[in-house]
């Protein structure tokens, strides 16, 4: 079975596709699996080889005590990296992912080729904090409670033509129910992330994304890291809401193939 280990915490991942294709690594957000990543795998496969896991506390990794960091999370990626025998990668994470992969660009820029930031922000002082609201939804979401959280994640175009997309999650919070503790930890990940003094040592070519109608985290955060990170550029998906990868899939494939140059 494909696991890492660290620090008494295992790690599950999964990678899929031609070895002779440029490996990417996906990294999803707070309370989401790698289950999650639904209808943008198939659009990304025919280029790329994926590297996909379960961050600490969600899916079929461990659900450690305590607080977590996106340091330390960061720190896990480079574990499956290594496990999966990887030295380099593209790396693409999304909301807390996106700060995780910040935290890897970092602490382990040596592994990263391109990086891809979706829906993110820096943290600290430079950051637009997340809607109170909407940090409730996620809550509930994670506990099985879809519907607070759906119409923040995905614009009323795709909830309409795609009323299946709340179905899969639900059955999904029912397969892969969140432990507590899990949901806590990363919480607290998202809320201490901070490397708004740091952002200009990150210095891979680097593809910032954001939804224009992102209500969960405000677009305004992403132009803030693609104006800092010095080879940075911006891309708003116009009409899309958080989970831009669900709500505009084709268009985030475009997108991140081709900036990562992969299209054949």
């Amino acid at each position: 079975m494909p696991w890492a280990e660290r620090r008494r915490c295992r790690l599950h991942y999964e990678l899929t596709g031609d070895e002779g294709l440029p490996v990417l690594v996906l990294i999803r957000g707070l309370a989401r699996s790698k289950s999650y990543w639904g209808a943008l795998l198939p659009l990304l496969q025919p280029h790329l080889r994926l590297l996909l896991l379960d961050n600490r506390g969600v899916g079929r990794s461990d659900a450690t005590w305590g607080s977590y960091t996106t340091r330390q999370l960061a720190d896990d990626v480079a574990a499956v990296m290594d496990a999966a025998q990887l030295e380099r990668a593209h790396v693409f994470g999304i909301s807390l992912g996106g700060m995780i992969a910040q935290e890897l660009a970092l602490a382990h820029g040596e592994r990263i080729d391109r990086l891809v930031l979706g829906c993110t922000t820096p943290g600290g002082r430079r950051a637009r904090r997340t809607p109170a609201l909407a940090q409730l939804g996620i809550v509930a979401a994670a506990f099985g409670r879809t519907d607070p959280l759906y119409g923040m994640l995905l614009s009323e175009t795709t909830r309409r033509a795609h009323p299946e997309i709340r179905e899969r999650w639900l059955a999904l919070t029912r397969t892969e129910p969140v432990p507590l503790r899990g949901l806590l930890g990363q919480a607290a990940a998202a809320l201490r992330h901070d490397v708004s003094e740091r952002l200009a040592d990150i210095t891979h070519p680097t593809l910032v994304l954001t939804g224009d109608e992102d209500i969960i985290v405000s677009p305004e955060n992403s132009r803030v890291l693609a104006a800092v990170i010095p080879n940075a550029t911006l891309t708003v998906l116009r009409g899309a809401r958080h989970d831009f990868t669900t709500d505009r899939a084709d268009d985030a494939a475009r997108a991140i193939v081709g900036f990562l140059g992969a299209t054949r």
